[in-house]
């Protein structure tokens, strides 16, 4: 290829074959430089050279080396410059010599042919942009993005270059103020004064170049300006002090530099719709302080960091009156940060500008009629492309059009109107996040964590003006009949065509396994009846932001036998390659909020949720629909919103209650009796079948249309039934036919197969629908609401059990409908069965053979899929469905009404309930054991169970023993070795199990024995002796008389006849909680408590050390309380000394000490002086006896046998030290305690 060929090619970046004409157009030198430096920079940039390396290489300026690498240059570079920068990553020095060698024959080339004039070709509409048609001024946007990936210049000289545009004035202003040097507070006034300037000169009659702009330059403007606002209050702040730097002295290029390398300026953050306000202030801060770090090198005060903001909103906000773009990106974050860039304009003209578009948005709410009266106010005033107009055109019709035309009725006829697109559609609430690895878009919990937004108009203007509309589509979720496909058709229609081009594409409606251009072309032929494709219909775009409107991808992810999890990447991808070929283009996509898991979001990607209407916007909807009828019928009731609290809220299902009380009849008479849901469901169900087979068959005699009402019902039910079965909130077309051969009613089964064709035609019935290339439909079929599902599914089952039991093909359908999921997994069908049965009697006959074969030929052979169902699992539904229908009306029922009569109930529900347990899943089994409350009561010796429904009568936590032994009513009994039911429990390895037995494993090994030992508690309930024991400890002090009677019950135990040691671990956790609280206790209580203690202990030689030190202090603290000389036996008897009978009190524990003391003094020395002595000593810092052991301790430490002493623990030690004279001589057996114990 010739040399100036390949010129042409690289400076537009295209492949050589794409060339078709040498003189195709003439190239500038500047271009040709940039794209010699673009590679280059790229090498220099993944091989982590740092800017200030080459610096030091190059001898130049960071500006210096940041103009060329980014190729502002019109002259080829320097061998010698080459061969550095080269070197410094040790790339091929020889290839770019010949790269070097070609791009000086192409600048030769290219300055020899410069005054020749170019072939011409027909040039793009450029729709009066004046940077389009200035080749200078457009370089310059130009240049920028080649320079970045993300086109927004954030840094100060990428902003204030394109604000210069041809000023030379300012350019060379500001190369002067990049060579200051601040070094006082005077120099830091001037720079602020002549900065201020500057900025006011970039941003001088910002407005109306705005305004002129095409919508690309446009965004990168406001960018612009919005750059120079964040810099301004940086310089406007205390940053720029120079005492605030380590240095002494700030030189002003750090300002001016471009945002490369790692310690250069920081690019200017921008307002993100994921913003919320309190985010984006944190990121000014960040910014605010990474600029002080590299200006002063010091960390920024939060008094300059509160001032920088200060001055930021007021310019902002100044900036905004005259952009109002910027005002619009702010309200993207919430209304309160539109409101305080409100409060920061300054009073005046300003102000009131601001106050006119707050006013503009706020006071339009319906019909998205803000948002295109905004839209079209910022737009260009220009004639429109071809396209955008026709498009425009088509997309506009919408708003004369029904809300919905389902639900249209006969012009002809006399009856309701439905309003119209414009005025039908209420703006609704939102929230709306930024995704990232941690979201849950399709979790409605998840949902309510993050704040309402109460004004979208705002929020999607500021999206689609701004930057990042571009690179990522905004996914727009929201329940069935929240409104999505109808945001879509006013968006389409709201977008003025001189600044956007809308294609709308209906994802239903085009082939869900072709591509997005496909898909877009197949849009375009239905939107204007013309074969059209993407770069048809872009041609006249110039200077206009496409806009594509993918609506319903939820009918390609339900309905679709493609795999589209990755459809919205596709689309961003299709965005990426559109602006890499110069055509920035923006997506939106709607879908349910159920399925927003079932595709990836790519990361920070824009999601909004639409809320359901508020009691305001249901009062406004109300307002719409009785001026749409103030002639054709009564006005809609005011309290709607309250009577079905359930439906209201949902837009479309509020017009479905509208057309009710506007058709039926009977539906004013409902304020002395209101409904109940389950009647109001059928009349609604009624009313709309009705109405849509009089559309199709209006020749049908009355009683042959009621017939076929039911037959219709009766296909929607099984449906329902469908969905249900399988766990889902809808079914394939394959699954809906397979489950009506199965599931009709045996009296329908036969019935007219075109009753089968018009169910996805109803009002409340969704038919997702998704075409393939090759011409084949594939369905989807799911409610509008669930609960319209949920009553469909009670009234099949009330209505199939009404002819049970029949031992044959209604009792076969009964299981078939029963025997693949609880009920309780969806409760409100449960409530609506409680409403709909007429009896229960017939589930006292199939109850007790639930868990049999069925009856010979009433077996159905319906399945739910190709995979099998265990057979245990089905018969665990079955039996556990027919017991809820038997609680299902509010029943109190007796297990023994339902159980086998020649079995024990308790036996039983126990082997229901272990079948139940070990087939259902977790969270089901959780559902179930909620939802069903079970009572144990005996009545002549036999144990049963009431049940009650939603009603838990006891507390998990109640005592159940009684019960379950079939106990005597009083007396010490033992039952079982707890090891034995220990190890029984832990063979399942049950979940539950282990989680409960956890904890209780140390009782079983410390206290093992006394598990299997059962007593009776004051309220006559059984209890073990180990339940009693940890009952105790754990009690507060407080009800005293509760706390008695735990120790009453702990003590039963103690005569069972267990071993020693078993006792001995008994009786020191015991006396170790009497001891703490002896004193707090009623004085007899606590005597009796401390002698059967102290007398089983001593009876069974169970008494270790712990356990006579606890007794010892109960019987000093109540010998200080009584003076009763029967303590004092006792004291000597738990010291081991022999008694003296008849020994008086003379006082309370300090005389006994004594006493005792001289008592040991008289003693001959010997073992059992010394174990008396010991005790002594433990039993002083018990009763923290100071006093006593400054008389005493050092005579019992002097005469102890170091056997003795080795008894002795080091905390018994250090209190006895410090509680001796310094000048003891028995400080010196210390040396002894610290060998021991060092």
């Amino acid at each position: 290829m010739p040399v100036r060929a390949r010129a042409v090619a690289r400076a537009r970046k295209l492949r050589p074959d794409e060339q078709h004409d040498e003189g195709e157009r003439h190239v500038s030198g500047s271009d040709l430089v940039a794209a010699f430096w673009r590679p280059l920079k790229a090498q220099v940039d993944r091989s982590g050279v740092s800017r200030a390396h080459l610096c030091r290489l190059l001898n130049l300026s960071p500006a210096a080396v940041s103009e060329l690498l980014n190729g502002r240059r019109a002259k080829a570079p320097d061998w010698d410059v080459v061969r550095v920068v080269v070197g410094a990553f040790d790339g091929p020095l020889d290839y770019w010599r010949r790269r070097l060698e070609e791009l000086e024959d192409e600048l030769a080339y290219a300055a020899a042919t410069a005054g020749r004039p170019a072939r011409p070709t027909p040039a793009p509409e450029t729709a009066g942009c004046p940077l389009c048609r200035n080749d200078g001024e457009g370089g310059r946007f130009t240049a920028a993005d080649r320079e970045s990936d993300d086109p927004s210049p954030g840094s100060f000289p990428e902003a204030a270059a394109i604000l210069a545009g041809e000023d030379m004035r300012l350019h060379d202003d500001m190369r002067d103020m990049a060579r200051g040097v601040l070094r006082g507070p005077e120099e830091s006034a001037a720079f602020r004064d002549r900065f201020a300037g500057l900025a006011d000169r970039l941003l001088s009659g910002i407005g109306p170049r705005v305004r002129r702009t095409c919508r690309p330059h446009r965004v990168r403007l406001l960018h612009a300006a919005h750059t120079v606002v964040v810099a301004g209050a940086v310089v406007a702040s205390s940053v720029i002090d120079p005492g605030t730097s380590p240095r002494r002295q700030l030189h002003t290029a750090r300002l001016f530099e471009n945002s490369l390398g790692d310690d250069a300026y920081p690019d200017a953050p921008l307002p993100d719709a994921g913003d919320s306000k309190t985010g984006y202030r944190n990121r000014l801060i960040i910014h605010y302080g990474a600029a002080a770090a590299v200006l002063t090198g010091a960390r920024l005060p939060m008094e300059a960091v509160g001032e920088a903001l200060v001055r930021y909103e007021i310019r902002l906000a100044e900036l905004a009156a005259e952009c109002p773009e910027l005002f619009l990106w702010t309200r993207m974050q919430d209304e309160s940060a539109t409101e305080e860039v409100w409060r920061a304009c300054p009073v005046g003209p300003a102000q009131d500008r601001l106050d006119a578009l707050h006013s503009e948005l706020n006071g339009r709410q319906r019909g998205l009629e803000g948002l295109g009266a905004l839209l079209n106010a910022l737009a260009r005033d220009v004639t429109p492309g071809t396209w955008p107009a026709r498009l425009s055109a088509v997309y506009r019709r919408e708003l004369s059009r029904p809300v919905s035309p389902f639900a249209e009725t006969d012009r002809t006829q006399p009856g309701p109107r439905v309003p119209r697109l414009a005025e039908g559609y209420v703006n609704p609430a939102f929230r709306v996040v930024l995704h990232d690895g941690h979201s849950e878009p399709h979790v409605d919990a998840w949902w309510r964590t993050h704040p309402l937004r109460e004004e979208i108009q705002g929020f999607l203007a500021g999206h689609l003006t701004a930057s990042h509309a571009v690179s990522r589509p905004l996914v727009i979720l929201g329940d069935p009949g929240a409104g999505k496909s109808l945001l879509s058709r006013l968006l389409a229609a709201r977008l003025p065509p001189a600044d956007y081009l809308p294609i709308r594409v209906e994802l239903r409606s085009v082939a869900a396994d072709a591509g997005i251009l496909d898909q877009i072309a197949q849009a375009l032929r239905q939107a204007t009846q013309t074969d059209l494709t993407w770069e048809t219909v872009t041609e006249s775009a110039e200077g206009v932001l496409p806009v594509l409107i993918f609506d319903g991808l939820d009918e390609l992810l339900q309905a679709g036998g493609t795999d589209h999890w990755y459809y919205l990447e596709e689309i961003a991808e299709f965005q990426w390659r559109s602006a890499d070929n110069g055509l920035p283009v923006a997506a939106v996509v709607t879908s349910r909020t159920v399925v927003a898991d079932q595709t990836r979001f790519p990361d920070g990607t824009v999601i909004v949720r639409l809320e359901p209407f508020d009691d305001a916007r249901v009062a406004r909807w109300s307002d719409v629909w009785n001026t749409a009828n103030r002639h054709t019928c009564p006005p809609l009731r005011p309290d709607v919103a309250a009577l079905h609290p359930e439906l209201a809220p949902q837009p479309l299902l509020l017009l479905m209650l509208a057309l009710y009380y506007a058709i039926d009849p009977e539906a004013g008479r409902d304020d002395e009796i209101p409904l109940s849901r389950v009647n109001l469901y059928e009349r609604l169900l009624r009313l709309f079948v009705r109405r849509q087979l009089g559309k199709l068959e209006p020749r049908l005699r009355p009683e042959k249309l009621e017939v076929r009402v039911e037959d219709e019902l009766d296909l929607l039910s099984v449906i329902a039934c469908a969905m249900f079965n399988r766990g889902r909130q809808g079914v394939s077309a394959e699954e809906a036919e397979h489950d009506l051969a199965f599931l009709r009613a045996p009296d329908r089964r036969w019935a007219d197969p075109e009753a089968r064709l018009i169910f996805g035609r109803f009002f409340f019935m969704h038919e997702a629908r998704a075409t393939y290339e090759d011409g084949a439909d594939r369905c989807w079929y799911e409610f509008l609401h669930a609960t319209f599902g949920e009553y469909l599914v009670a009234r099949k089952i009330a209505r199939t059990l009404a002819h049970c039991p029949d031992r044959g093909p209604y009792e076969g359908l009964l299981f078939a409908l029963l025997s693949f999921a609880p009920l309780t997994d969806r409760a409100q069908i449960l409530q609506n069965l409680g409403e709909l049965l007429p009896s229960t009697q017939p589930l006292r006959a199939l109850f007790p053979r639930a868990l049999h074969a069925l009856p010979a030929g009433s077996d159905t052979g319906y399945t739910t899929g190709p995979a099998p169902v265990p057979v245990t699992y089905r018969h665990a539904c079955h039996s556990a469905n027919l017991l809820l229908l038997a609680l299902a009306p509010g029943h109190v029922v007796q297990f023994s009404e339902l159980a086998a009569p020649d079995g024990a109930p308790a036996d039983s529900w126990r082997a229901h309930a272990t079948l139940w347990k070990s087939q259902f899943t977790p969270a089901t089994w959780d559902a179930f054991t909620r939802a069903v409350g079970t009572v144990p009561v005996s009545r002549d010796g036999s144990r049963d169970l009431v049940l009650r429904l939603e009603h838990q009568d006891a507390p998990p936590t109640a005592k159940n023993i009684t019960w379950l032994l079939n106990a005597p009513d009083d007396g010490l009994f033992a039952d079982y070795t707890a090891h034995d039911a220990l190890r029984r429990s832990r063979s399942l390895h049950d979940k539950d199990t282990e989680l409960l037995l956890e904890p209780s494993l140390p009782v079983f090994e410390e206290l093992g024995d006394f598990m299997g030992i059962f007593t009776v508690d004051h309220l006559g309930r059984h209890v073990s002796a180990a339940h009693a024991l940890i009952a105790l400890l754990l009690c507060p002090r407080e009800p005293r008389e509760e706390l008695l009677y735990r120790y009453t019950t702990c003590l039963r135990p103690l005569d069972a006849g267990r071993g020693a040691a078993a006792i001995s671990r008994f009786l020191m956790l015991i006396s170790g909680r009497l001891a703490g609280e002896c004193d707090a206790l009623p004085v007899h209580f606590a005597l009796d408590v401390l002698r059967t203690l102290a007398n089983r202990g001593l009876y069974l030689s169970a008494l270790d050390e712990a356990t006579r030190i606890s007794l010892l202090v109960c019987t000093c603290r109540l010998l200080d309380r009584t003076r009763r000389g029967d303590l004092v036996d006792l004291f000597h008897e738990l010291l081991g000394l022999a008694l003296d009978e008849g020994i008086e009190p003379g006082g309370g524990t300090e005389w006994l000490l004594d006493d005792t003391f001289r008592r040991l003094q008289k003693d001959p020395p010997g073992e059992a002086r010394d174990r008396a002595a010991v005790r002594l000593l433990k039993l002083a810092p018990a009763l923290d006896a100071r006093g006593w052991l400054d008389r005493s301790g050092g005579w019992l430490l002097e005469t102890l046998s170091p056997a003795a002493r080795d008894l002795l623990t080091p905390s018994d030690i250090e209190y006895v030290r410090a509680a001796l004279p310094a000048a003891d001589r028995s400080r010196q057996l210390w040396a002894h305690g610290q060998e021991r114990h060092p």
